[in-house]
């Protein structure tokens, strides 16, 4: 397992998918967590239809 953290950069109420980034998050002033320079994924969640259990994977590189 590697250490990460997700990360939703939606502006003006607009919908995204979130992103699993490498890494610990790093303070930006300008920009709240900086990103670049570190591998990023597309969250993928499933959803149980009976208890509603979430389970998330990030195996898509975003580039």
């Amino acid at each position: 397992m590697s250490e990460g953290f997700v990360i939703d950069r939606g502006d003006h109420n607009s919908s995204n998918v979130p992103k699993w980034v490498e890494g610990e998050p790093e303070r930006s002033f300008w920009l709240g967590i900086r990103t670049r320079g570190k591998d990023k994924y597309e969250v993928t969640t499933y959803r149980c239809d009976k208890c509603g259990y979430l389970e998330s994977y990030a195996q898509n590189p975003i580039e």
